[in-house]
């Protein structure tokens, strides 16, 4: 295994945003790292380089607080010194949108960009899984070597390298690294070389020395410890045998004589006795050939020498548990951890990708100055919180609460933006084809169509008319003078401000009208309009979608029908298809004792499916029709009583 063998130690951090520490906190421990990573870089010229985790962004943070060391930065990331992107930062594949994958690496080139340098590796050492659009994605950025350990196993692919075959049936080399996967120099060499610590060697005993820090005052001892004046040992005798140990755990991963050795963990900065470490298993075992390298020299080297024909092929999303020290923890419960978080994400890019960007192209189709960054400004506050640990939900309270601020941000932007290509979209609309039909009308509303497919559906929409105009109620007619069927469901008084840059803010007084209006053949990225005329009474079907009869209550249309049960489930049946759903829709509660990353349900469980509930019909009409189903259950208020409930 020694012999013909090229053993890449790579340095590098695991740099999580937020995580064990909001932002803002550790972000002044980045900048403390990045100051050692430039004092090395300088002043040691054999000590190759530093990657910072395959993102960018951390470059943003950091001449935030200091602007001063940019020059100095471009210099090092110019001469491949320190190595940036190809991502802003490092997202869950799975918790996030595909534009927002898409949206993350182009804004990571364009950081990156900033400073001359992007690398071009696809180094993913995050996301719990892969998504099997990622060969391709990575393919359109010019990426053809893709380096993840979550998802794939040592039997998808005995060995480390394979061919991996994405949706679309790209295929590109890809590594799932080795024994330890992001890690393995770190721990097999580095700590028992520096620190003289053990792979499972996770307490540090004060009786070792070093000088601890840590506050004792009562706001403030919770904090970490920190060691201020580090020890400054090293452990030679510990080179020849961990050196043997590493090698002989991965004798058989590499399909090449390269084989990879990562230096780096979870907030880790670099320690220029790297260099040293590497020289003494030169001088120590000369029939080792190490060198320190980078990514790309890692990737140019393998992909030269490595035969494509006998790789495994490894195809699909990749979502493989861990099997062995050659792959990692999926932690998959991540994915239900702080739904609402899921549910933000979800509204933030709905708001951004669906409404505010296509409609702001749009109006500047129609001559509205559109150069600004309002897009960009919210796809940042959307990214930030694309980071693994961010949308996985698996931080601290502090930064989830970090998050919910930085998606109303995004939102508020979006929604922004979308309202201003619509002012700007509806003033050069065309009614004169109302006119030519004979329907006299000053007030008109816009169906809006964000998908590209036409749509047709019942809609709920809030319509004020001038109260010198208002008989009462109202009509809503096509250009044709085709009248929509509309279901009323409240009105009131209202009186709305009145906004206009050359004058100061006015009021109207108008009847509000509350209702649900079915729009017809909606084109697709596109609109329809409709005039709203006064009237004494509304145009609406007499028949009604919920039915009151002795069996129970129910809905029908021409789609589905649905009877509710004595216990508030309901049974579900397709008139189309003619599948039937049985007892659906009952409330079930468990007690939780794991946390982010594991779920721990515990006895006795407690649900709804003997409940005895209120049920009422509240709504009722032929466009909508609702139905309350009130439970009034006992849940228990703690995991201690829940488990006592189990031992009685």
């Amino acid at each position: 295994m020694k012999k013909n063998k090229i053993f890449h130690v790579i340095s590098n951090t695991h740099w999580d945003r937020e995580w064990r520490l909001p932002f803002q906190r550790n972000r002044q421990m980045l900048v403390d790292m990045i100051d050692e990573v430039l004092n090395i870089l300088t002043a040691e010229p054999e000590y190759k380089a530093f990657h910072l985790d395959s993102q960018s962004i951390v470059l943003r943070d950091y001449l935030e607080v200091k602007p001063h060391k940019k020059d100095l930065i471009k210099k090092l990331v110019k001469e491949n010194r320190l190595l940036i992107g190809p991502w802003y930062i490092l997202p869950e594949e799975f918790q996030v949108g595909g534009e927002n994958l898409i949206r993350n690496l182009l804004l990571g080139h364009k950081v990156c960009k900033e400073f001359g340098g992007v690398s071009k590796i696809g180094y993913s050492p995050f996301s719990w899984g892969q998504i099997s659009q990622l060969p391709q994605i990575y393919k359109e950025f010019g990426i053809d070597f893709i380096m993840f350990y979550r998802g794939v196993n040592s039997l998808d692919s005995k060995k480390a390298e394979f061919l991996w075959e994405g949706a679309d049936g790209t295929r590109a080399v890809s590594s799932r690294f080795s024994t330890m996967p992001r890690y393995n120099f770190y721990f097999y060499i580095y700590r028992p070389v520096i620190h003289n610590e053990s792979i499972v060697d996770v307490e540090y005993k004060l009786s070792k020395g070093g000088q601890p820090f840590h506050f004792a005052d009562i706001e403030q001892y919770e904090e970490d410890y920190f060691i201020t004046k580090p020890l400054d040992n090293y452990h030679e005798e510990n080179i020849i045998p961990q050196v043997n140990s590493i090698i002989k755990d991965q004798a058989n991963d590499f399909t090449t004589e390269h084989a990879i050795w990562m230096e780096g963990h979870d907030s880790s900065g670099p320690n220029v006795k790297t260099v040293r470490i590497i020289n003494d298993i030169k001088r120590l075992m000369p029939e080792v050939n190490v060198k320190h390298s980078t990514l790309e020299e890692y990737s140019k080297a393998l992909l030269s020498s490595v035969d494509k024909d006998k790789l495994k092929v490894v195809k699909g999303e990749r979502r493989s548990s861990q099997y062995d020290r050659r792959s990692g923890n999926l932690y998959g419960y991540t994915t239900s951890a702080r739904m609402y978080l899921k549910q933000l994400n979800f509204d933030a890019e709905r708001w951004l990708q669906f409404y505010a960007e296509p409609f702001n192209v749009f109006s500047g189709l129609l001559g509205r100055d559109i150069q600004d960054n309002y897009p960009e400004l919210a796809w940042n506050f959307i990214l930030q919180n694309s980071a693994h640990d961010s949308i996985g939900g698996c931080s601290l309270d502090e930064i989830h609460f970090d998050m919910e601020w930085r998606y109303k941000q995004a939102v508020e932007i979006s929604k922004g933006i979308f309202e201003r290509a619509l002012k700007h979209l509806t003033k050069h609309i065309n009614t004169s084809n109302f006119t030519k039909s004979n329907i006299d009308s000053s007030i008109y509303i816009v169906g809006i169509n964000p998908n590209n497919y036409n749509r047709s559906e019942v809609t709920e929409a809030v319509i004020d008319i001038p109260k010198e105009f208002d008989k009462g109620g109202f009509t809503i007619e096509d250009e044709n003078g085709q009248a929509l069927e509309c279901q009323p469901i409240a009105e009131g008084d209202y009186q709305p401000v009145l906004e206009q840059m050359i004058d100061r803010p006015l009021y109207l007084e108008m009847q509000r009208y509350h209702a649900y209006i079915k729009l017809e053949d909606v084109p697709g990225f596109g609109y329809k309009t409709f005039a709203v005329k006064p009237s004494e009474e509304y145009y609406n079907d007499s028949s009604v979608i919920g039915k009151e009869q002795k069996s129970g209550l129910s809905l029908e249309n021409e789609n589905l029908k649905v009877k509710i049960n004595k216990n508030g489930t309901f049974n579900v049946e397709n008139k189309l298809s003619g599948y039937k759903f049985s007892q659906l829709g009952y409330f079930y509660d468990e007690g939780e004792a794991g946390h982010a990353w594991v779920n721990i349900p515990t006895l006795p469980i407690v649900t709804t499916l003997k409940s005895e509930p209120e049920i009422s019909l509240i709504e009722n009409g032929s466009l909508c029709a609702a139905i309350r189903v009130a439970h009034n259950i006992e849940v228990y208020a703690s995991l201690s009583d829940r488990k006592e409930a189990n031992e009685v």
